[in-house]
């Protein structure tokens, strides 16, 4: 499948209705592809784009006090952006980085706002993307307060097994809002009663 066929099925998803104007949006994608480490977005810098992964990880992050604190992470087939930026057309607060190389779209701002005021359908489109973005980080702050960081982690690797693999654990506990050797020792406990 290709990729571009991958984001028409979200979108699909999404709409919950025939998606008229797939032509219009696949005009606009633009292919993207970052090495490990790479910035696909930079704090500081107003965001242009939201992006669609296809293969790869990234990881989004802001410094606190010197120390990186990673907020989310994005896997293939998801949307990503540092969306606060993207619709206010503020510096961003958060860096968003390719954890492994890699692949997908961007819908860059003009693009995508000269859409929006052409189609009804795209506009909603945009206003779903958003709504799924919320959704993340409200599910996100509600696992904080209802799960152990233990149960966070079950849950991430039930979701993402492949987070072991090629995410570095002091970015993982950050994610989880603990020490590296506290991750150690849930990792350890978990092996344990296997």
């Amino acid at each position: 499948m290709s990729d571009t066929l991958h984001i028409k099925q979200q979108l699909q998803a999404l709409l919950r209705e025939p998606l008229q104007d797939w032509n219009a949006f696949e005009a606009i994608l633009q292919p993207v592809s970052y090495k490990t480490g790479e910035l696909l977005s930079e704090a500081g810098k107003t965001s242009q784009a939201i992006y669609f992964i296809a293969t790869g990880i990234v990881r989004v992050y802001t410094l606190h006090n010197g120390k990186e604190i990673s907020l989310d992470f994005s896997f293939p087939g998801s949307f990503c952006a540092s969306y606060a930026s993207f619709i206010t057309r503020q510096p961003a607060a958060v860096n968003i980085q390719a954890i492994m190389p890699v692949t997908g779209y961007a819908f860059h701002y003009a693009d995508l706002h000269q859409l929006y005021h052409a189609s009804h359908q795209s506009e909603r489109i945009g206003r779903l993307i958003a709504e799924q973005q919320y959704l993340r980080k409200y599910n996100r702050e509600l696992s904080f307060l209802q799960y152990s960081a233990q149960e966070r982690y079950a849950q991430l690797l039930q979701e993402h097994p492949e987070v072991i693999q090629h995410i570095p654990i002091k970015q993982i506990a950050s994610y989880l809002g603990i020490e590296p050797e506290s991750l150690s020792r849930i990792r350890k406990n978990m092996n344990a009663t296997e």
